[in-house]
């Protein structure tokens, strides 16, 4: 079973006052919700808030020191035409045999399902690349190494600083990319999206897959990036944190008790968006109940 729930009156400070958001639960005489166990290694929490908009988050908690825990992002398609076969979220999850799957990187065209897709910026599968590193735009990265370890990296980074990972992929530039930086809010970007983002704890223990609702009038409007920045740092603890391809890419996909693929976040429109890249998560069931 999923909980829906709501998180108690909060007001977040940070360095600068415009860096300090309120946020206030849709329901404030609910408890705060609690993380809830989807997986060895995986738990989920759900958080809806009525200021400072309308809005509904949805992250998912990694720990990398679990049993059976292991990162994985979409490889190439060997001699077809650009980098990769586009797929939506689900059948990412689906074709790898995934527990969870959230969009990964920015990417051309938008196109169906199928088509191919070039990926922009770096994306690595299994210690292969599939796509090389953009050095021009300032894209932070994502990385996993062969013992799990877990960096994210603000550009610029060199070719040296990738050895070893077994899993990489790329987020936006400029001040679209970084969200924190050694527990310090890095951007200015305040337009209201669909958010993906991909943030870690400070000793890098823990990978937080986050998803925020938006372009739904009256439901869940959308966040900017420095309200997002700031939710990460004080409400999940994250001390690194970089954005990912939004809007109508944004989904976040867990393997449901039953096998079947569910849908977590609520899609604008209510259709998935064919991406090219995404990055996924193997882990065991939880221990059956005594």
């Amino acid at each position: 079973m999923f909980y829906l729930g709501a998180m108690t009156l909060l007001s977040l400070t940070a360095t600068r006052a415009e860096e300090a958001p309120t946020f206030a639960p849709l329901n404030p005489d609910q408890p705060a919700p609690a993380w809830q166990p989807l997986y060895q290694g995986i738990d989920y929490r759900f958080d809806e808030l009525a200021k400072p908009r309308r809005l509904r988050i949805h992250t998912a908690r990694i720990d990398t020191k679990a049993p059976g825990i292991r990162f994985f992002s979409t490889p190439d398609n060997g001699d077809k035409p650009a980098e990769v076969d586009g797929r939506n979220t689900v059948t990412f999850l689906k074709e790898f045999d995934l527990e969870l799957a959230i969009n990964g990187t920015g990417f051309a065209p938008v196109t169906a399902e199928g088509k191919p897709l070039d990926v922009i910026g770096l994306s690595l599968s299994e210690g292969k690349l599939v796509s090389p590193a953009d050095h021009e735009r300032g894209n932070p990265a994502f990385l996993v190494s062969e013992r799990n370890e877990a960096r994210i990296l603000p550009a610029p980074f060199t070719e040296q600083d990738l050895a070893g990972a077994r899993t990489a992929l790329q987020g936006w530039s400029g001040e679209d990319g970084m969200l924190l930086d050694d527990g310090k809010i890095v951007t200015g970007n305040r337009d209201l999206h669909p958010r993906t983002a991909i943030g870690l704890s400070q000793d890098a223990r823990y990978v937080y897959l986050l998803v925020a609702d938006g372009r739904q009038q009256g439901f869940s409007e959308g966040i900017n990036l420095v309200e997002l920045a700031a939710w990460m740092k004080q409400q999940l603890g994250c001390w690194d944190a970089m954005n990912l391809d939004g809007g109508g890419s944004s989904t976040l996909v867990v393997k449901a008790p039953d096998g079947k693929a569910r849908i977590l976040n609520s899609i604008p429109g209510g259709v998935q968006r064919s991406v090219a890249n995404h990055l996924g998560v193997h882990a065991l069931p939880l221990p059956a109940a005594p």
